[in-house]
């Protein structure tokens, strides 16, 4: 992975934990980060001249686009369902560790790659087994994992898994048409959180409880939604431009792991939350397992 490569991938992890943390602060919903995501996607929308016609590109191109925006629109519930319900620095880092195994898991089951060492599969456990303890008061108990919060967690996982590898096809498709890495990534950054809240309209007007936020949202926080929709939207459009330039997708999504011990801090320091032990001993665990990753 090039120096150049591992800069976005840092750049992102600053930015993503701060619009979580920002998600947090706002009564987290679906709604909220509908409305982000499309405020950043029509902010950053010149970006779009970056690249060739939209009309010439593969129509196979736009399948794997409406593809992510379903996995986008999923991680957004996911993030916003589990945050209303729990801890930031129990949720987030376990949302951001799954994939580490997930997209491994396919890109190597499914789809024949061999990229990973074992010193990868060992960091990557590491990663895993720390985010575990996260949610732990005592001893380890199957309960503590059995809540509504930590399920939503899961599936905003699932759909992280989903989208990183669904994203990294539709950047290939760009490139080999002749668009450079920087413009594909801008331009799929855009088209994605565009898309996303398509996906997310249907569902928000069939959850009353969704449907009622919309109005005071638009109303009492536009400032906000733009704040974090300009870092949503950046936040993985660097994280695309560094997939266009490196098929290394699992160490890519690995990396981006490092906001883990990020989020954590700041939700103990900045919201309040509980400093256990056991999220501190994960926090540890899981900064080994990615320094084995790095170092891959």
């Amino acid at each position: 992975m090039s120096p150049a490569v591992l800069g976005l991938v840092l750049v992102s992890v600053c930015l993503h934990a701060g619009w979580n943390l920002l998600g947090k602060r706002r009564a987290p919903s679906l709604a909220f980060f509908t409305l982000a995501i499309a405020a950043g996607g029509l902010a950053l929308s010149p970006l779009l001249l970056l690249g060739p016609p939209l009309a010439s590109l593969p129509a196979s191109f736009w399948g794997w686009l409406a593809a992510s925006g379903l996995c986008q629109m999923l991680y957004m519930g996911g993030l916003a369902w589990a945050y209303a319900r729990g801890e930031v620095s129990v949720l987030y880092p376990l949302a951001r560790a799954l994939p580490v195994v997930l997209v491994p898991l396919v890109a190597v089951g499914l789809q024949g790659r061999h990229e990973l060492a074992g010193g990868d599969l060992f960091g990557m456990g590491l990663i895993l087994a720390g985010a575990l303890c996260l949610p732990l008061a005592g001893a380890p108990r199957l309960a503590s994992y059995l809540t509504p919060a930590l399920g939503f967690a899961l599936l905003a996982a699932l759909a992280t898994a989903g989208y990183s590898l669904i994203d990294a096809q539709a950047l290939a498709l760009m490139v080999g048409t002749g668009v450079s890495p920087l413009a594909a990534g801008a331009v799929f950054m855009v088209l994605q959180a565009l898309v996303t809240p398509l996906w997310a309209l249907p569902l928000l007007l069939a959850l009353p409880a969704e449907r009622r936020r919309l109005p005071g949202l638009w109303a009492e926080e536009r400032l906000g939604l733009l704040v974090t929709g300009l870092m949503i939207t950046a936040t993985y459009g660097l994280v695309l431009v560094a997939l266009a330039q490196s098929d290394a997708v699992s160490h890519i999504v690995a990396l981006r792991q490092l906001s883990i011990p990020l989020g954590v801090m700041l939700g103990i320091l900045w919201l309040k939350e509980r400093p256990a032990p056991a999220k501190l001993i994960g926090t540890a665990i899981m900064l080994a397992g990615l320094w084995l990753v790095a170092l891959g």
